[in-house]
């Protein structure tokens, strides 16, 4: 089965800009549960950021630790000098990335790894994309990374919008979320290629992002990803390892945020704490959409929409009514105009209500508990109001 290693990048300079901002706005845990001090914080390191940092002294320590655990095995995560196929690793345009795996390729080539292949993927970039303060930047040329990182030796490049432009250069402004959501689409596919490609000992490594990269390992594990999913959290040089099963067309997953060669050391872990390294502002805010469903209208839910709705009818409303079932609701609900929220991307319903135009009432009104604060209640009574 080929294996894909996905590997965050060392702490970065703005990833301690942003340490530095939590810390002088009253701590993580503060700023975690208070939006307004979050939305200071990211309007300050707007103006603080580089817009394509390099490495921390710890970041390079980080990186200089993985290169070494992939020459002693010490880390099954990262074990890439022992005996395998054939070994492609694919970085990202930014330079952090591009400072993370000079160590690694240059430790595989002292183990002598077997076929070995050395790509830049200009798509593989953290969300956002290269900008200052909003304003997209182009970013570096492929030639302008391969003499910054003489050291990578790089055999080939992907996804560059031009020969001479730079790996941002087709965008107009900083990414968006619906944007880079599509770039996860489309690295998916292109990740699933090669390993689809590749022999049974084949070994797919990417040095790349914590945002992007927590999404995209939450995609190939077949997990919503969009509006209202979840972000799988990695350190500073942390390890997500996956088998690919090829008559499976999925994957096994081996292990998740491995920061063993990091030996456990506190002063060199970094960047996981969802307080106070960023990942709650990386969550992106779900997204919805109100649809409206009559059977009386000849517009009916479907089958898998209508028993999601009916769990959780059953879990927020009717538990609460003792022996009330489906069946109590059949002739109200054949009558009913029903609107529903459904998440943006994942299809998955968020809120309900109903409005009966016989006894002209809004009846059957639930949001599920996390989706509470986020307005879907009001935005559903409201959608009765204006149509009736």
């Amino acid at each position: 089965m080929p294996t894909l290693h996905l590997i965050r990048h060392g702490e970065s300079a703005n990833n301690v800009i942003y340490n530095h901002l939590v810390a002088e706005f009253g701590g993580g845990e503060a700023v975690a549960a208070v939006p307004e001090l979050r939305r200071c914080v990211e309007e300050e390191e707007v103006k603080r950021r580089s817009p394509d940092p390099g490495l921390s002294e710890r970041g390079l320590m980080q990186a200089q630790r993985a290169s070494e655990a992939s020459q002693r095995g010490r880390c099954d995560s990262l074990r890439f000098g022992a005996p395998c196929g054939p070994m492609t690793v694919v970085c990202s345009p930014m330079r952090r990335a591009c400072l993370t795996a000079e160590p690694i390729v240059q430790a595989l080539k002292r183990a002598d790894a077997p076929e070995l292949k050395v790509l830049c993927h200009a798509r593989y970039f953290e969300k956002g994309g290269c900008h200052d303060q909003g304003a997209a930047l182009p970013g570096r040329t492929y030639s302008e990374i391969c003499n910054d990182h003489p050291l990578l030796q790089f055999d080939g490049s992907v996804g560059f919008p031009s020969a001479h432009g730079g790996w941002y250069s087709a965008a107009t402004a900083r990414e968006r979320a619906e944007e880079w959501n599509e770039r996860v689409d489309e690295m998916y596919v292109w990740i699933t290629s090669m390993l689809a490609d590749m022999p049974e000992s084949g070994r797919l490594l990417l040095v790349g992002h914590g945002a992007f990269m927590g999404v995209l390992t939450a995609r190939l594990m077949g997990l919503p990803v969009g509006s209202g999913a979840a972000l799988l959290v990695c350190a500073n040089t942390g390890v997500h390892t996956l088998r690919f099963v090829r008559d499976r067309a999925g994957f096994l997953v081996l292990a998740l945020n491995d920061t063993r060669h990091l030996d456990h050391d506190p002063d060199l872990i970094s960047g996981n704490d969802p307080a106070e390294d960023g990942w709650v502002s990386a969550l992106d805010p779900p997204t919805w959409t109100l649809c409206q469903y009559c059977a009386a209208r000849g517009l009916y839910m479907s089958p898998a929409l209508r028993a999601q709705t009916l769990a959780l009818r059953r879990i927020c409303l009717w538990s609460m009514e003792a022996g009330v079932s489906a069946v109590d609701y059949e002739a109200a609900d054949a009558r009913a105009e029903a609107i529903l929220c459904l998440l943006d991307g994942s299809g998955n319903v968020a809120g309900h209500v109903q409005y009966d135009p016989h006894t002209k009432r809004l009846r059957q009104l639930l949001v599920l508990p996390q989706f509470r604060r986020l307005g879907i209640g009001r935005a559903l009574v409201r959608a009765v109001v204006e149509a009736h």
